[in-house]
Formats: C-alpha cells, sequence, structure tokens
C-alpha cells in the first residue's frame, strides 16, 4: 500500500485510482504465482497516438524529424530555479536522500536478482522476459536497423561496382588487386554516371536515415498499443511495454523511485546554478587546444612516416594515432564534463555525448585535410590520391572494431565484477555513449563510400560483430544497467543530420569536392574515372 501511494503521487491525480487499482492486482499475482496479473484497462493506458503524435506546423515538423527539437528543446530549462526556490516539493533534499536511498536499495537487490538470459534473446524478449527496460530493447532494435541499413548501402554500392568490373578496373596505378578492385581509384571513366547516381542515392540515405528510424519508432509503438488495447477490449489477458510491472526478476523495486529526484548529481558542496559557464568555457578551450594539438600531430606525423615508409605506412600509423586519440578522448571528456558541474545526470550525459561525438567528426576531418594537403606519390609513375585515402578510410574502420574486441579482452582480464561500481567505470553498460559509438562508424562509412563505395561491405561485418559483442557484454559481462525508457530517436536524428552534414560539404573529401574531382583529382591522370567528365 505504501509503494501504491507514492506511485501515485508520481501521476497525474486522475490516474492515482487505477494505479493503485494495478499495484494491488500486482501483489496479489506475486502471491499467487500461477496467475499473471491482468493488464490494466485500456482506459487507463496512454492512447496509440501517446507521444508519437507529430507537432502541428510543417517547420516544427521538419524541425521534430531532424532532431533539433530533442537536441536544442531543454527539457530541463527553468527546473534548477524552481528547485532551489522550493517550489517542487519533490526536490527538496529530505526527499531527495530519500529517493536516493531507495534507488540504491532497489538497484543492490535488483543486481542480485540478475538471471541468465539467453545471448540468443531478441531485443523484446529482452524487455518482456528479462525486464531490462525499454532503453536497452531499443539500443538493440536500433543496432538491428542499422545493419539492414547497411545492407541497402551494399546495394547501392553495387550501382557502380558492377558496372567497374564489367568493364574492367584499371590497374595502371599502384593499387593492389584487393582490395584496389574495391576502390574508386581503380574505377574506369566510363563508370563516372553510375558514381554519381550512387552517391547522390547514398547522400539521400544519409539525411534519411534518421528521420527514417524515429518514422519507425513511432510506427512500432503506435502498432503495439493499438493490438494491446484491441486485446485488452476484448478481456485478453496481456503484457505490453508499458506494463509498470515488467520481466521476471525484481524490476518493479523501482516503481516506487521518483526518477526525476535521483536525475540530481551530489556534490561535496552547495551549488547555485544548474551548471558552472566557466566550467563549460574551460572545456571548450581545453577541447579546441586539444583538437589543434592532434592535427598538428597528424600533420607532422603523416610527413615524418611517408618520408620512412611511404604512403601505406603513414596510413597504418595515422589510423592508430586516431583510435588512440578516440579512446583517450572519451576519458578526457568525462574529465572535462565534471569541471561545467551540471546539476542533472540527463545534463551530464548530453554534454559529454556531444563532446566525443563532435570531437571524433573533427579529428576525421583534420585528418583527411592533412591527407590531401600532404600527398606525394609513392612511384614514379604516380598513384591516384582516392587510393591514399580508400587505405585510410579501411584502417580506420579495422581498427575502430578490433578497438571493441580489445576494450572487451581488457574488462575481461583486468576488471573484476566484484568491483566498487561508478558511473562510467568499465563494466558499465552506458547507452549514450554506445550510440554516439554507432553514429561515429556510420559517419566513417558514409565518409569512406566516396572514395571506396564498397567499403560498406567491411562496415556491414563490423557492425554485426559490434551487435554480438555488445549482447555479450551487456548480458555476460557489464553490471545490470539502469532503466530508461528512451528510444534516442530524437537526439538520434541529430546526430545522423550533423555526419550528413559534414559527408556532404567537408573540405576538401566532402561529396561535393569528390564528384566535382577538386583540390588535384580530376586533373591527375590516374585518377581515371573524372577523365570522362
Amino acid at each position: 500500500q505504501q509503494q501504491a501511494a507514492a506511485m501515485a503521487m508520481q501521476h497525474n491525480e486522475h490516474n492515482a485510482g487505477d494505479i493503485a487499482a494495478a499495484m494491488n492486482e500486482h501483489a496479489a499475482g506475486a502471491s499467487h504465482p500461477a496467475t499473471n496479473p491482468a493488464s490494466p484497462a485500456p482506459a487507463s493506458r496512454p492512447s496509440a497516438g501517446h507521444n508519437a503524435a507529430e507537432p502541428g506546423g510543417f517547420g516544427q515538423q521538419v524541425a521534430d524529424a531532424l532532431g533539433f527539437n530533442a537536441m536544442f528543446k531543454d527539457p530541463n530549462e527553468g527546473r534548477f530555479e524552481r528547485e532551489q526556490a522550493g517550489a517542487d516539493p519533490a526536490q527538496q533534499p529530505h526527499k531527495l536522500r530519500s529517493e536516493m536511498d531507495k534507488k540504491f536499495d532497489a538497484e543492490a537487490a535488483d543486481e542480485h536478482s540478475w538471471g541468465h538470459v539467453s545471448l540468443c534473446a531478441n531485443p523484446e524478449q529482452m524487455l518482456m522476459e528479462h525486464g531490462l527496460g525499454q532503453g536497452v530493447m531499443w539500443y538493440f532494435k536500433f543496432g538491428q536497423f542499422i545493419i539492414w541499413y547497411n545492407l541497402i548501402l551494399c546495394l547501392v554500392a553495387l550501382i557502380s561496382f558492377i558496372p567497374s568490373v564489367v568493364t574492367g578496373p584499371e590497374w595502371d596505378g599502384a593499387a593492389t588487386r584487393f582490395p584496389g578492385v574495391f576502390y574508386l581509384s581503380t574505377y574506369p571513366a566510363s563508370v563516372y554516371p553510375a558514381f554519381v547516381l550512387c552517391v547522390t542515392i547514398m547522400l539521400i540515405c544519409t539525411f534519411g536515415l534518421g528521420p527514417a528510424y524515429r518514422y519507425y519508432v513511432i510506427q512500432w509503438i503506435r502498432k503495439q498499443r493499438e493490438a494491446r488495447d484491441k486485446a485488452a477490449a476484448g478481456g485478453q489477458d496481456v503484457k505490453w511495454i508499458e506494463d509498470e510491472f515488467e520481466g521476471r526478476y525484481g524490476r518493479e523495486q523501482f516503481d516506487y523511485v521518483d526518477d526525476t529526484a535521483v536525475d540530481r548529481i551530489e556534490y561535496d558542496f552547495e551549488i547555485t546554478t544548474r551548471y558552472s559557464r566557466c566550467g563549460v568555457f574551460q572545456s571548450t578551450v581545453i577541447m579546441a587546444l586539444i583538437l589543434g594539438a592532434s592535427g598538428v600531430i597528424t600533420f607532422y606525423m603523416q610527413r615524418a612516416t611517408r618520408q620512412a615508409g611511404g604512403n601505406s605506412v603513414a596510413s597504418f600509423c595515422i589510423a592508430l594515432f586516431v583510435s588512440f586519440m578516440a579512446y583517450l578522448w572519451e576519458y578526457i571528456c568525462n574529465i572535462l564534463t565534471r569541471l561545467e558541474y551540471w546539476a542533472y545526470w540527463s545534463d551530464y550525459w548530453k554534454s559529454t555525448c556531444i563532446k566525443v561525438l563532435l570531437f571524433k567528426i573533427l579529428n576525421i576531418f583534420t585528418v583527411f585535410l592533412v591527407k590531401r594537403i600532404e600527398f606525394q606519390s609513392d612511384n614514379a609513375d604516380g598513384a591516384c590520391q582516392l587510393e591514399d585515402l580508400a587505405n585510410q578510410f579501411l584502417l580506420l574502420i579495422a581498427l575502430n572494431t578490433l578497438a571493441t574486441v580489445a576494450n572487451l579482452l581488457y574488462v575481461l582480464v583486468f576488471t573484476s565484477p566484484d568491483d566498487e561500481r561508478s558511473v562510467d567505470g568499465y563494466r558499465e553498460f552506458i547507452l549514450s555513449q554506445e550510440y554516439v559509438e554507432l553514429v561515429y562508424r556510420m559517419f566513417l562509412l558514409h565518409l569512406g563510400f566516396l572514395v571506396a563505395p564498397m567499403i560498406v561491405i567491411f562496415g556491414l561485418l563490423a557492425n554485426l560483430m559490434e551487435y554480438w559483442i555488445d549482447k555479450y557484454r551487456l548480458l555476460r559481462v557489464c553490471h545490470k544497467p539502469k532503466v530508461t525508457s528512451s528510444t534516442f530517436r530524437g537526439v538520434l536524428a541529430f546526430y545522423f543530420f550533423l555526419s550528413a552534414l559534414f559527408v556532404l560539404a567537408s573540405f576538401p573529401n566532402g561529396a561535393i569536392f569528390i564528384l566535382d574531382g577538386s583540390f588535384g583529382l580530376s586533373g591527375d591522370e590516374t585518377c581515371f574515372i573524372y577523365q570522362g567528365k
């Protein structure tokens, strides 16, 4: 009864009776394990269009589809000020401490109730049968979505690859038979129109990826709710993703914890603002300095390693350096975000993920700008710059995938499940950072498509490996993650839109410049594809 009362206070007053009834039904079901609690009546549940309705105006619909509303519409605006003024009793110190204690007890009990989940369990089973939360389900459904999207890109790449193979690749340059046959540097001039077509389709897919996933999520939820309401109206005993009591391993103990209260970050001192403006300025300056230093190191590394061992050695060394910096930057970002002293965990992770993604994208932009400026052929006959760029992308994708494997091995060998948990520990499965990693890999694939269309095959293999490695990490290595209902569809739409802009217009390796053959490509006789323009 105490849990039912606490739950009722968290919802609107007109739903209080329904929630209490649902709690009593659950308690009755718990005392009779053979009987499953019936699903609450349709009237007590959200309608089929709840949280799925589109905004009113066309401009708002476009902004929502591209993730601008999710990214820039601040849900915590004014919240800190209301709490400081005492207008929100749920956030008073004694209430916050009470909710923190309840959350700690719930997480401790829940960790011990961790059951053996099959690695073959699909995302819905991970939610419905094992109570891992909607956030985990949507992450793995997103992984499946990306794999199917990757297959579509493979079909698009065949538009130019098949004519190249039929016509006969040009081997006058320095490209090896494999993987050179996949590189744009071996495509003959007659394939140029087909290449323009497949790049155009790829760009449409790139800009449409975020809105397409958002639409997929909305439609999936709508269909599930329609089927749920239809079944419940017919008197059937049903269980759906919105049920208050999910899974078989004790997730119900979280139902009386106020997630809004425990979103607050505790500090050893009192904070008077939602975040430190000075800290944000410091972290921005430090990020710019590190990015600049990375660019300078890349420049001299490219020059020194090319002179010592040629372009292949330079590409390998730079790929190692970029992979190391990507790993190091994730660690640095957590330190920088702590300097900003955010009041809420939701703001903390949002700030961290933005810094991680921006640095990785800008670092790639810097790498390829340096490579175009510093390019020199390895032999007297010359070789197209596109070959060197394609080798670099292939190495980056390969090392990015190997880094995932190396991170798993490090956790298994050098950490223990009994180690004290931390917010960003090695055995924590942080959904927001996992999403960023997938977005970054897709950025590499989209940009690499411009110089080696069939590179998407290697990307498909990398995403398949990532999917199963992440599932193994979650179910066999990591601690039980925090339950969340977020689909991340809005933020993902913005991330993909941002990366698509770089793919289109980043100088000098964006689609605009590659298609035009600018910056020395069309005038290079070894870049055969441009000779028929």
